[in-house]
């Protein structure tokens, strides 16, 4: 697939500027297929209440993204992240070719959520990602489908920090056509990609697409692509939180706090757009 090879290329620099942090529950065995394996990076809360399915930036590992991750486990949802076949904590990363690697981050996905459905039965589980991994967890949720049937029906809601953007080829005007569930995508106004992402505001095209309903998107002025790894960077904190909201919002089926994030409003450090 000559556009995620393009997509791959772009955010291979970007995705590995986030800094590391690293306080997990536990690495654990994953079992992709009869012939590859990989490692699974958790964050567990003492009582489960729901579980996110977390895809990482390309090149990146689970452990850079300890301080989201860490909140969601402290709000009840067991965090699980596969290491792909394209993070630089791969051991046989050389192995693999970057078109490979979308369809191999898929089959990730797919064997974290079948852990899930064991470990932690009828929890509810949220698809949620970074860049490369945000397009990851748009798949689970009903997109791309013009490619093939992605859809994991255990998932209830989708949320992304950043995305690819438009990539041609790939994501096509109907991409996310069938991305139904509650989605919100987190961004800021200098969330580009230097030769790939020019204009920020394609971050916006899965919310701006998909079917209306329970669709958010927050910018935060001077946000970049690495948000939400940057602790020091514009918004990062803030995402976090309102990412939590969204987490209680339509993991736990929430009342107060969709109205909490309903009740939204723009100010000097984010923009909210609802569909």
């Amino acid at each position: 697939m000559p556009a995620i090879r393009h997509v791959l290329i772009a955010l291979a620099t970007v995705t590995a500027a986030v800094p590391a942090l690293a306080a997990p529950t536990a690495t654990l065995p994953l079992v992709i297929s009869p012939t590859r394996s990989t490692t699974m990076v958790t964050w567990v809360p003492d009582k489960v209440r729901g579980v996110v399915l977390l895809s990482t930036g390309h090149g990146a590992w689970p452990e850079r993204y300890d301080a989201a991750a860490s909140a969601w486990r402290d709000a009840g949802f067991a965090v699980i992240a596969p290491v792909h076949v394209d993070s630089m904590h791969y051991p046989d990363r050389a192995n693999f070719t970057m078109q490979a690697s979308f369809m191999e981050r898929i089959a990730d996905q797919r064997a974290a959520s079948g852990y899930a459905a064991r470990t932690w039965p009828g929890k509810p589980v949220v698809a949620a990602g970074h860049s490369f991994g945000t397009l990851i967890a748009l798949c689970l949720g009903g997109g791309l489908n013009h490619i093939a049937p992605f859809r994991d029906p255990s998932v209830k809601a989708v949320l992304g920090f950043s995305s690819p953007g438009r990539i041609p080829g790939l994501v096509t005007p109907t991409a996310y056509a069938a991305d139904a569930l509650p989605m919100m995508i987190v961004t800021g106004d200098a969330d580009v990609v230097p030769g790939f992402v020019s204009d920020w505001h394609d971050h916006l095209f899965p919310v701006q697409s998909a079917p209306a309903g329970d669709k958010f998107a927050v910018t935060y002025r001077g946000g970049t692509h690495d948000l939400i790894g940057k602790a020091e960077g514009p918004g990062h904190a803030a995402a976090i939180a309102n990412s939590v909201t969204f987490l209680q919002a339509y993991g736990l089926n929430d009342a107060r706090a969709r109205r909490a994030l309903r009740a939204k409003r723009d100010d000097a450090v984010e923009t909210w757009t609802r569909r």
